[in-house]
């Protein structure tokens, strides 16, 4: 083969882009506005800082089907465990599973030599800690791996690291949280364009700022309101002005109303440019003593679609 020169590429390609989906189904149904609001075990994702000021042990569980037309066993899966530690803060294992499905390997003849399986796995180990009584702290370490195909360089795995900060306000109701995801370093190497030029090229994990506030509007024994807003932006490629990388962030807010503590109703909007997705999300929940059950249904882009999310839960 005739060897191409390489040239420069400056351009940063998301890694581990399943991590970049907001998991749960409860965040999904206040349209994954949940940073400042973090007040269940699904901080764990969010804002490890909000672990810190639970005041049960709580576990959850959610199932998200993503198969659509011929692609029918795509799936993406979260559970998520958090212990309160006392003195020493609040312990919380999570892990995040998203599978691509499988697909046929052909030879040149369009016989089938064997099955591709694509899928990547997240566990995440947190540690928050409650600095002061209103506001927690949280880090948080990741083991990515992604397994894309069995041939050389089709296995992908790195550490990263996660911390979050969650200040419930002297202004009763008000939160706000302030949160990092996935922060790693670049993986470079080359590869070969559409027109079969070797080029330098930089793959960087999906590194995310998230920032959000929640309010709850009213709080009885019968009647609860809460009202949440986040913002969030991908760390990668950050020079194409500021009004551009405005436009590049994700926003999203939602409210949910609860009545009695046992059902709830959520609905929220969605808007990722860079991903192309937008849309609304719905949800609702029901929960009698110390079980729970969350439904929501969120937009996943032209691809997928709106996609339907399964959690059970349970606090102690």
């Amino acid at each position: 083969m005739a060897a191409v020169p390489a040239r420069s590429e400056t351009r940063d390609t998301a890694q581990f882009i399943w991590l970049y989906i907001e998991p749960g189904s409860r965040p999904g149904g206040l349209g994954k506005a949940f940073t400042g609001l973090a007040d269940d075990v699904n901080a764990s994702f969010y804002n490890p800082g909000g672990l810190a000021l639970l005041e049960k042990n709580g576990i959850t569980v959610m199932h998200e089907p993503r198969g659509t037309g011929d692609l029918k066993d795509i799936f993406y899966d979260y559970a998520a465990f958090a212990h309160r530690a006392g003195k020493y803060g609040t312990l919380c294992f999570d892990i995040i599973y998203s599978d691509a499905g499988k697909s046929d390997i052909t030879d040149p003849e369009g016989r089938k030599i064997g099955v591709m399986h694509s899928y990547g796995a997240a566990p995440s180990l947190y540690w928050s800690y409650p600095v002061l009584k209103d506001l927690g702290v949280g880090v948080g370490l990741t083991y990515a791996y992604q397994h894309l195909t069995d041939l050389p360089g089709g296995v992908d795995q790195q550490l990263l690291f996660n911390g979050g900060v969650l200040y419930k306000t002297p202004l009763k109701g008000l939160s706000g949280g302030l949160a990092f995801n996935n922060l790693g370093t670049n993986k470079t190497g080359t590869r070969v364009t559409e027109e079969k030029e070797e080029i330098e090229a930089s793959w960087a994990p999906p590194r995310t700022m998230r920032l959000g506030l929640a309010y709850k509007v009213f709080s009885s024994d019968l009647n609860d309101l809460t009202v949440a807003a986040d913002g969030s932006k991908l760390l990668m490629n950050l020079d194409d002005g500021l009004s551009e990388e405005f436009g590049q962030a994700v926003y999203s807010g939602g409210a949910e109303y609860t009545y009695a503590k046992m059902v709830a109703v959520r609905a929220g909007y969605y808007r990722d440019r860079w991903g192309e997705i937008k849309g609304l999300a719905l949800g609702f929940g029901f929960a009698y003593k110390s079980l729970s059950f969350d439904y929501a249904r969120v937009p996943e882009g032209e691809l997928f679609g709106d996609r339907h999310r399964f959690a059970v839960g349970y606090i102690f």
